[in-house]
This record gives structure tokens, C-alpha cells and sequence, in this order.
């Protein structure tokens, strides 16, 4: 059964809310070119529609910020269910497959979370961040001789777990492109989304977001102005 263990245990988070803030947000455009970084940065807004604001990081893409987000007075994160959300005109991943690699994108963040001494909740409240992740604007090439397989936006969004304003968002533009070597179009395919969860990395953004002195929330004891700094020990 999908997410089986831990995610159970969370709250049920509605994922067609998270979705639906950033089909509002991002727009359903098609996803910025992967392989031309300057240009998807160029044509990426400073300020989102919803407030955040985007800041100079070593995080991958593009992080943007709430400028009052005070991620730091925060204590813990619950991990909400994964999504992919599609173009209408893309191919979709096998059922079974897509199932696998949302369970795959929770457990990155799990694993995530606990490299960087994040503590992990299994409900929301007033000290506690609901982070999501998943795949926008999917468009998976129809056709088995594109040279461009697939194009996608992968997103990583901080909330306030009770309100659900967005505290903060990391979205990643990825291509997959055709490989020499014979291997197939499923293959080709399965083997670059295994590869983008691989290299998902949510402690870049949280050093980002915490470089600077967050406001103490009332009644936490902001145990996340630490995460990911070396001097954090579990």
C-alpha cells in the first residue's frame, strides 16, 4: 500500500491544495529549459504572486523566500504525500511506476530531514513545517524518437503546517534528454527520475533560509535555526 509507515502516520494534507497554489503561483507554462540555466533564471520572477521573494543561494534553481518566513523558530517538519501534477499534453508514467517515485520523493525528504538533524513530526501544529515535494508541469514526449524526453519542474515547498502560507520554495527545472547507448525510451526515462530523486537537497535551502536570526515563535524553541549547519549533532 502507498505510503505505508511513516506518511500514513502523517496528517492527510490535501495534495490538490498544494498543486492547485501552484498552478496559481507558477502557472501551468511550459517548464523552463533545464539546459540553459541563464535564460530559466532571467525569465524566473524576483517576487512569486503569493509574497516570497527570490534570494542569492547556492541551492539548486531558483529559492524563494517569505521575507518574515522565520523557518528558524520553527522546531520540526512533517512531510506531506508527493505529487505529480501534468501538462494536459504529456505522456503519463506507468501507474505503478509514478506510485513508486512519489514514495521515493517522501523518503528523500525523510532522508534529508535526518542528515541534517531536521526533527521529523508525525502531526502539524504551531511549531512545526509541512514540507512538500513533487514534480510540476510534468511533459513526457509522446513519441519514442524525441530527443527530449520529458521536461519538469521539481518543486520543494516549506509551510506553515497550521495556516499553509508558504514559508519558502525551491523549484529545480530538469530535462530528460535522449541517451546514446540503446537504452529505451521506459528506461531512459525511469533511470532520470531515480537520478532527480537522488539529488534532491532540501539543507542548502534551510542554510539559506536560516543565515540570518529568525524571530522566537511562541511556546517553540526554534530548533531549526540549526539544521544543516556542521556544528548540528543528532
Amino acid at each position: 500500500m502507498r505510503r505505508a509507515g511513516y506518511i500514513q502516520k502523517t496528517l492527510v494534507v490535501s495534495v490538490g491544495m498544494l498543486t492547485a497554489i501552484l498552478l496559481v503561483v507558477l502557472g501551468c507554462s511550459a517548464p523552463p529549459k533545464a539546459a540553459d540555466s541563464s535564460a530559466a533564471a532571467s525569465a524566473s520572477p524576483d517576487v512569486t504572486r503569493d509574497g516570497l521573494v527570490r534570494i542569492d543561494s547556492d541551492a539548486p534553481g531558483d529559492l524563494f523566500l517569505r521575507p518574515d518566513h522565520g523557518i528558524g523558530g520553527y522546531d520540526a517538519i512533517v512531510v506531506a504525500p508527493a505529487f505529480v501534477n501534468y501538462r494536459r499534453s504529456s505522456a503519463r508514467l506507468d501507474p505503478d511506476d509514478e506510485e513508486l517515485y512519489l514514495v521515493m520523493l517522501e523518503q528523500a525528504l525523510i532522508d534529508e530531514a535526518n542528515s541534517i538533524g531536521a526533527p521529523i513530526e508525525y502531526e502539524t501544529g504551531p511549531c512545526v513545517i509541512k514540507i512538500g515535494i513533487g514534480f510540476f508541469n510534468v511533459d513526457l514526449a509522446r513519441s519514442a524518437s524525441a530527443k527530449i524526453l520529458g521536461e519538469m519542474i521539481l518543486v520543494v515547498e516549506y509551510q506553515d503546517s497550521l495556516s499553509g502560507e508558504s514559508l519558502l520554495r525551491m523549484t529545480v527545472p530538469k530535462r530528460i534528454e535522449r541517451e546514446a547507448g540503446g537504452m529505451n525510451r521506459a528506461d531512459q526515462i525511469a533511470a532520470s527520475f531515480e537520478r532527480m530523486i537522488d539529488e534532491v537537497d532540501i539543507a542548502t535551502a534551510v542554510r539559506s533560509a536560516t543565515a540570518t536570526p529568525s524571530k522566537a515563535r511562541p511556546g517553540c524553541q526554534g530548533r531549526l535555526v540549526g539544521a544543516g549547519l556542521p556544528s548540528v549533532v543528532n
